[in-house]
């Protein structure tokens, strides 16, 4: 059995070539020793965002992340910081509990764990995951995400509705009846396609 964070699937749908073997190949390493596991670099980021939202001062909290941040930490935070005030804007949202999950394929087991769960003015819950990074994300990454929030929606908030929200570029994505029928078959051959991998590293 492998199992791997939605980031990481994430990470390896997005490579390609010879970088997808280096990246199981990285990842097993780590499964097989944990204390070699690396730092979360925008967990701070995560976690001030919610505070900001329980809170009510969004811009007070997320200024404090900035200002505290080191050289290196500091213009990653304040694009996130700038990128997550854009996308709250006049939006009325409400924080509400979600859960965790795991979606599995086979040997594989993917964990779930959403960043948030919105709800927006009178509407359904939306269970929502943040991307912090560098790079923008693509629409195909969104949809395995979002396809998997879907799929495993019964563990994390019964009723809900998938969201990704790309925070620097303050863009969210959805996913449609008819992206739906697509992105199902593709997810499982990303899937399979990894264990393949991961096997060929032991």
């Amino acid at each position: 059995m492998a199992y791997i964070t939605l980031p990481t699937f994430v990470g390896y749908s997005t490579s390609s070539g010879p970088s997808r073997s280096s990246f199981v190949r990285r990842w097993r390493r780590q499964y097989e020793d944990p204390a070699r596991g690396g730092f979360n670099f925008y967990l701070r980021a995560a976690n001030a965002i919610r505070a900001g939202r329980i809170s009510g001062r969004d811009r007070e909290v997320l200024r404090a992340l900035v200002e505290n941040a080191d050289e290196r930490t500091r213009p990653h935070y304040a694009e996130i910081a700038n990128g997550w005030l854009r996308y709250l804007g006049r939006r009325d949202l409400r924080l509400a509990e979600v859960g965790r999950s795991r979606w599995r394929l086979g040997a594989l087991e993917v964990g779930i764990n959403p960043h948030l769960g919105l709800r927006k003015g009178d509407g359904p819950v939306h269970v929502t995951w943040l991307y912090f990074k560098e790079e923008p994300l693509s629409r195909d990454a969104a949809q395995l995400v979002l396809w998997l929030l879907e799929q495993t929606m019964d563990e994390l908030r019964p009723g809900g509705r998938p969201l990704v929200i790309d925070v620097r570029r303050a863009k969210e994505f959805a996913l449609s009846p008819r992206d739906r029928d697509k992105v199902r078959p593709w997810v499982r051959s990303e899937a399979s396609a990894f264990m393949s991998l991961w096997e060929a590293a032991a």
